[in-house]
């Protein structure tokens, strides 16, 4: 009995947010996985506190490898010790070094099936053109200035030319990744069988021009509703103070100041706001907005903790009167947002009501629309407005718990697994165990001959 083998750098006990998807969705799968992953490196995550035992169907390998570079040469050679155990292959991104990984067995194995995941875009992730980390400010290949592309006044200015000129000059490195990533998101779009984004404006954004398109697969971020049993919800007492949540990383770019400059002119409105509702924050906050929670004087009011582990920030979204969303307002980039974050698919499990800042338009914000939730726009007025209905009015929302059910692990699993049995027949694999291999029988008669669907269809 052969196994998919999955390569993800993060994986549970490793608390992050792609390492979590991974665990969610494989453990809820009919398939058999073997997954090779590590431990000793919490680089970009929230520590090594979600300690989630696999099940049944999933294998895990931790590597001997803390450094990236390192780990990647030693997934290939765990690779080919285990080739005959394998009927294909599926990589994690992010990091890219999986894509890395998997386009290099691909290429030594061209019968061998790979799906390649995205949790972010690789060439043009909209962070990395905002912040001018791999772009020069006046860049025609900075999408800030998309509009200005074809502007021959921007574009022939002798002065801007010779900024780009000398910003690539003195940042070699920044322009070799630029070049590294591109051809990697190429080169995987291009050779991996199926392709997995998280939600359609992701898809879109990283297959402008329509490539690629036949063998996409859009499967959002899931909840395990096993994770919340035994969670007790709180009593919602009379006068008892309504409890903020939110939960997550912020940054110079995903930041609350707009929901922290809403909060100051509501204090100034009233006063008495600190004894009817506490706003905590669990994770990373850039020193910016904990500068202005002290200048703007909301101590009282906004409270700034260290990062809970996974089981503990399920337990707080529970038992929370409002879940705060709040997403990057990357529209300089892009005219929707195209991140669908991992903490919003756990909101979303929780039934918890959730408070979004976030862009107008893109699939998280129609998501949160059709489950009910409160989606604002980063306008610190109109956040201001809806806290005043939230704390003194009595407003609040029922999750839409018949649009969430689409969002278990169960659910997303199974779409997973029948796009994978269709992959591996096509190959003449099968990655099922016995006492599981019966059940997908009639899923494998119902699909026989048929078309692989269009994703634009549900896009």
């Amino acid at each position: 009995m052969k196994s998919i083998l999955v390569l993800s750098w993060f994986y549970p006990p490793v608390n992050s947010s792609e390492g979590l998807a991974t665990w969610k969705l494989i453990n809820s799968s009919r398939c058999e996985f073997l997954v090779f992953t590590q431990n000793r490196s919490a680089a970009w995550a929230y520590g090594v506190n979600a300690p989630l035992a696999d099940r049944a169907n999933v294998r895990t390998v931790y590597a001997q490898s803390a450094d990236l570079s390192a780990w990647v040469e030693e997934g290939w050679q765990f690779f080919l010790r285990n080739r005959e155990r394998i009927c294909l292959v599926m990589t994690r991104s992010m990091p890219p070094e999986c894509h890395a990984l998997g386009l290099r067995i691909k290429r030594a194995f061209p019968e061998l099936p790979w799906i390649a995941s995205f949790g972010d875009p690789i060439r043009d992730n909209p962070y990395s053109h905002i912040d001018c980390s791999l772009y020069a400010y006046q860049s025609a290949l900075n999408r800030i200035n998309r509009a200005r592309r074809r502007d021959p006044a921007f574009l022939l200015r002798p002065d801007r030319v010779f900024r780009v000129l000398l910003w690539d000059l003195r940042h070699r490195e920044a322009v070799r990744q630029r070049r590294r990533l591109a051809k990697l998101e190429a080169a995987t779009l291009s050779q991996a069988d199926l392709l997995i984004f998280n939600n359609p404006s992701q898809q879109r954004y990283m297959l402008r021009g329509g490539q690629q398109r036949e063998k996409a697969l859009v499967l959002p971020h899931c909840f395990d509703p096993q994770l919340y049993a035994g969670i007790a919800e709180p009593e919602r007492a009379p006068g008892k103070k309504l409890r903020f949540v939110f939960t997550g990383q912020l940054s110079e770019i995903r930041s609350a100041r707009p929901l922290l400059e809403a909060l100051r002119r509501l204090l100034e409105d009233c006063p008495d706001l600190p004894a009817r509702a506490e706003f905590r924050f669990y994770g990373d906050m850039p020193d910016a907005d904990l500068a202005r929670i002290c200048r703007w004087g909301l101590c009282d009011l906004v409270r700034f903790e260290k990062s809970l582990s996974y089981r503990e920030s399920l337990r707080e979204a529970v038992r929370a009167d409002w879940l705060i969303h709040i997403d990057a307002n990357i529209g300089a980039v892009c005219g929707e947002n195209v991140f669908f974050a991992g903490k919003l698919a756990d909101y979303f499990g929780a039934k918890t009501p959730i408070l979004a800042v976030t862009m107008q338009h893109g699939a998280a914000a129609d998501w949160l629309r059709e489950a009910n939730a409160l989606v604002l726009s980063f306008s610190a007025n109109e956040i201001k407005q809806a806290l005043y209905q939230i704390v003194y009015a009595g407003l609040t929302r029922k999750p839409n718990e018949a649009f969430l059910a689409g969002f278990s692990s169960e659910k997303t699993a199974e779409t997973f697994d029948k796009e994978v049995q269709k992959l591996l027949n096509e190959h003449e694999n099968d990655p099922l165990s016995d006492h599981r291999r019966r059940d997908l029988r009639p899923v494998r008669r119902r699909r026989a001959g048929r078309r692989r669907p269009d994703p634009r269809e549900g896009a």
